[in-house]
C-alpha cells in the first residue's frame, strides 16, 4: 500500500563508503560470538542446580550467571540493534521500508522452530511426560505470556522472552515507519529508555497484583531493546563515531562488563529491601543495557586481534548460530525433574543441531526463494527521499 507523500521518509542516507558497513547480519563481526555468550549464560543459569556448590555459591557465579537475566538482556540488546540495522539497511538500499516484507522475513525466521518446539512439548504434555497448564500453553502458543500473570509450567516458561520479543517486532517497525526521520527515531528511543524505569516503579505501586511479574512483561524490557535500537541509529553519525573512538576501548568496556554483570547485582542484593526493589526496577536494568550496548559497539568495531579471534572463532560462532534453537530446547534438558545432566548439555546441542538443519535452514531456504519472486532486488531511487510502502 502506497502511503502517499505525507508518509515520506526523510532518514538521511549514509555516505557510499558507509553503506558497506550495513552488511548482512551474519557478517556483523563478533555478533554470533556475543549470541554464544548469551545462550551459555542462560544454559549455566538453568543447570546451576547440578553444578558443585563451590561454583554456584561463589559470588561471581551468583552475580554474573544468576537466574539467566544477563543472558536474556544480551539477547534483547542484540535484537534491538540488529532489527534497526536491518531496517536502516533496507531503506539505504531501496529508499523504502516494506512492512509486509519485514513481517514475512520475521515469520519464517521465528515461527517454524518455535512451533516445532511447542508441538513436541504438546505431545509430551498429552502423554503425561511433562506437566503443563493448558492456559499457559495457549499463552506460549499465542505469544501472550507477557499478558498472563498466572502463566506457569517450567518446560515452556522461557517462552516469556519470546513473547516480549514478538511484541517488539510488532511495535518498533511500525514506529520506525511512522516517525520517518532519524532524528525523531533517536528522540523516541531516548524517551522510551528514560521513561521505562519510572513506569516500572510506578506500576509497582499502582498495580500490586503484578509485583514479581514486571520482568515477564514488555515494560520490563523495552528500554533494554531500545538501547540496541538507539545505538544502531547513531552508529554512523560523525559525533557518535568520534565519541566511540575516544571513549569505548578495552579498558572502558571491561569496566562496563564489571558494572553490568557484577556490581549491579551486588548492589541490588546489598541494599535494604525497599531501596533494592526501586534500584532493581528503575536503575539496574537500564544501566545494564547501556553497558551491554557499549560492549556490543566495541566487539562489532574493534580491531583487537585477540578479541576478533575469540568472538569470531568458528566453533563459538556456530554456538551463536544455534542460539535460537538452543534457547528453545535447553529448558527440557537442564530440568531438575528429568536429571539429564551432565549428558543434558550434549542432548541440548544435539537437538538444537537437528532443529537448525531440519527446521530453521529449510524455512530460511524457502524464505529466500519466495523473496526472490515476491521482492526482487530493487535499485535505489535517485532522490534522497523515498515513499514508505507497506508491501
Amino acid at each position: 500500500m502506497d502511503c502517499g507523500h505525507e508518509d515520506t521518509m526523510v532518514i538521511a542516507p549514509l555516505p557510499e563508503n558507509q553503506l558497506e558497513n550495513l552488511a548482512p547480519a551474519r557478517n556483523i563481526p563478533s555478533l554470533d560470538g556475543l549470541r554464544a555468550l548469551s545462550i551459555l549464560l542462560v544454559i549455566f543459569a538453568h543447570s546451576s542446580w547440578y553444578l558443585p556448590s563451590w561454583i554456584t555459591q561463589n559470588s561471581i557465579f551468583h552475580s554474573v550467571i544468576g537466574n539467566g537475566y544477563h543472558g536474556v538482556a544480551v539477547f534483547f540488546v542484540i535484537s534491538g540493534y540488529l532489527i534497526t540495522t536491518l531496517l536502516l539497511r533496507e531503506f539505504d538500499k531501496t529508499r523504502t521500508v516494506s512492512l509486509k516484507h519485514f513481517y514475512f522475513r520475521r515469520t519464517l525466521r521465528i515461527f517454524p522452530p518455535f512451533y516445532f518446539f511447542l508441538g513436541v512439548m504438546g505431545v509430551l504434555w498429552a502423554v503425561h511426560i511433562i506437566p503443563e497448564d493448558l492456559r499457559s500453553f495457549i499463552a506460549s502458543l499465542t505469544y501472550t505470556w507477557a499478558y498472563y500473570p498466572g502463566a506457569h509450567g517450567y518446560f515452556i516458561t522461557h517462552t516469556w522472552s519470546l513473547s516480549i520479543e514478538e511484541q517488539f517486532y510488532l511495535i518498533w517497525p511500525l514506529l520506525f515507519v511512522f516517525l520517518h526521520r532519524r532524528s525523531k527515531l533517536i528522540a523516541a528511543s531516548t524517551l522510551l529508555i528514560v521513561a521505562m524505569p519510572f513506569i516500572r516503579v510506578l506500576f509497582y505501586f499502582i498495580l500490586p497484583h503484578l509485583r514479581g511479574h514486571e520482568f515477564y512483561m514488555v515494560h520490563g524490557w523495552i528500554d533494554t531493546m531500545m538501547v540496541g535500537c538507539l545505538l544502531a541509529l547513531v552508529k554512523h553519525q560523525g559525533k557518535w563515531k568520534a565519541w566511540q573512538q575516544r571513549y569505548i576501548n578495552g579498558w572502558t568496556v571491561s569496566a562496563m562488563a564489571i558494572i553490568a554483570f557484577y556490581i549491579n547485582p551486588v548492589v541490588t542484593a546489598a541494599l535494604p529491601k525497599r531501596s533494592s526493589g526501586i534500584f532493581a526496577l528503575g536503575i539496574s536494568p537500564t544501566v545494564t543495557a547501556f553497558c551491554i550496548g557499549g560492549i556490543l559497539m566495541y566487539l562489532t568495531s574493534t580491531e583487537n586481534p585477540l578479541i576478533l579471534r575469540l568472538f569470531n572463532n568458528r566453533a563459538i560462532r556456530h554456538v551463536g548460530v544455534l542460539s535460537y534453537s538452543l534457547y528453545l530446547w535447553q529448558q527440557l534438558f537442564m530440568s531438575h525433574e528429568f536429571s539429564f545432566l551432565p549428558y543434558g548439555y550434549l542432548y541440548a546441542f544435539a537437538i538444537a543441531e537437528c532443529s537448525f538443519w531440519l527446521v530453521e535452514k529449510p524455512s530460511l531456504h524457502l524464505r529466500a526463494k519466495l523473496e526472490a519472486t515476491w521482492w526482487p532486488i530493487r535499485e535505489p531511487r535517485g532522490s534522497d527521499r523515498g515513499t514508505v510502502k507497506e508491501g
